[in-house]
């Protein structure tokens, strides 16, 4: 009689973080209208590049704007928060809300202009928190990956650092600092 085969722990996703050093980085830019296809009720430009004043103009060029991102073991975007942080400690604190409900996160399938396009939405309590980051053929597709990116978001390791993007909108691998340090 043979052994048995040690057991195998299956390896969670992680959780990384992003930021944009302008509203106007076309990273960011696609992003943004993707999320607005999803999610129809947020407006595809932030309200800081819409402010009617200069110095509102400014602010936005300048600023930093960050998200943060699922990322499978093979590092593949699984989802991606659906809300725009001013700080990536405003990000990570929001996370780490998030992975603790993550059970009670009401998963819905969006469907998009086209056919055979397919999107998913996490909410809390009526709010949107998440959503996919890729269109899929199907409903029922869309919807196992929305179960899929909530299981990995329950057990997902968190970075303890953020990806910071240059002023062409590139991201540098090397360009990471500490959650704690970027304000």
């Amino acid at each position: 009689m043979s052994d048995a085969l040690p057991r195998r722990t299956a390896h969670a996703g992680r959780i990384v973080f992003d930021t944009f050093r302008s509203a106007y980085d076309p990273m960011l830019n696609s992003w943004l209208v993707f999320r607005a296809q999803i999610l129809r009720e947020v407006l595809t430009v932030p309200a800081d590049v819409t402010a009617a004043d200069t110095d509102g103009r400014e602010r936005a060029r300048a600023g930093r704007f960050g998200v943060w991102r699922i990322l499978a073991t093979n590092n593949r975007e699984l989802g991606r928060g659906s809300g725009l942080f001013p700080t990536p400690s405003e990000a990570l604190a929001t996370v780490e809300v998030l992975q603790r409900e993550a059970v009670s996160l009401v998963a819905s399938v969006v469907r998009g202009s086209t056919p055979m396009t397919h999107g998913w939405v996490l909410r809390r309590g009526g709010e949107a928190v998440m959503t996919s980051s890729r269109w899929y053929e199907s409903a029922s597709e869309a919807a196992a990956a929305a179960r899929a990116a909530r299981a990995v978001l329950a057990t997902a390791s968190i970075a303890t650092g953020v990806n910071i993007g240059t002023q062409s909108g590139r991201r540098l691998r090397r360009a990471i600092a500490p959650v704690n340090q970027i304000v």
